[in-house]
């Protein structure tokens, strides 16, 4: 068993896991592993779920990686291992321009992909902000797109306005808002319906591959089920793609 854990802007997203196989899942907020004593609190909540033979972490917060690791080594005696951007032993090439500047979520992401659903195809990553990741037709990292994500639309309005109320997000069947909050619901929801619709066709466009699939995770991705513009919503695949980084390294 490994304990596989995607520290996030927001949340941290950790599977207990056999293989690519999530067994077990726990969540906690990010700021949470700011300090050591939340750090530490959040290794023997995991630790309580189940051990592991080995641990590995794919981090888009430095602040917290160095809170994190002392956590994890002195509650599960073992080093994790870190998905450093940038290192020859990812399993997958990344080819942009500046390499270590890519997220350790978007690689694994797209070693996962690559894994299940072969070579090109598009991971699109609901979080905190909205991802679209490539892997090109020879199985590298191609690069991808950055957008603003759902929650940090749903803040943004509310912050910058005096009326517009924070709401909760839902998937919506009327584009007609009755009332201020179903406004707000559906133009996030159909707005991010046809972003993604026109990303993914330009990317297609430049891979110069019409029928590329397009698989979604994050934690807004079931949102999506049933909208026609994925082959395959996948909430764990950021853990199965740190699964088999590590199955990687460890061989």
């Amino acid at each position: 068993m490994i304990w596989a854990m995607d520290v996030g802007n927001s949340r941290v997203v950790s599977g207990w896991m056999e293989g690519l196989k999530v067994l077990r899942r726990h969540a906690a907020e990010t700021r949470g592993l700011r300090q050591a004593p939340g750090a530490l609190k959040w290794a023997k909540a995991l630790k309580r779920l189940g051990g592991a033979r080995a641990l590995v972490v794919s981090s888009v917060v430095p602040p917290v990686d160095g809170f994190l690791e002392s956590a994890l080594r002195k509650v599960f005696g073992v080093k994790p291992l870190f998905v450093a951007p940038g290192r020859p032993d990812l399993g997958i090439a990344v080819r942009i321009q500046k390499p270590k500047e890519v997220g350790a979520d978007r690689v694994v992401n797209s070693l996962a992909a690559r894994h299940l659903y072969g070579a090109p195809v598009i991971v699109v990553d609901y979080g905190t902000g909205t991802t679209f990741d490539v892997v090109d037709p020879r199985g590298a990292y191609a690069g991808g797109v950055i957008v603003p994500g759902i929650g940090m639309s749903l803040k943004a309005m509310h912050d910058q306005t005096a009326k517009l109320p924070l709401v909760k997000f839902a998937k919506v069947r009327r584009t007609i808002g009755r009332n201020t909050a179903d406004a707000i619901r559906s133009g996030i929801y159909f707005g991010t319906m046809g972003e993604t619709r026109e990303i993914l066709a330009r990317l297609r466009a430049e891979l110069r591959a019409p029928r590329c699939p397009a698989v979604a995770t994050g934690g807004w991705c079931r949102v999506f089920e049933g909208s026609g513009l994925f082959k395959k919503i996948e909430p764990d695949l950021t853990l199965m793609g740190m699964a088999l980084f590590l199955e990687k390294n460890r061989a």
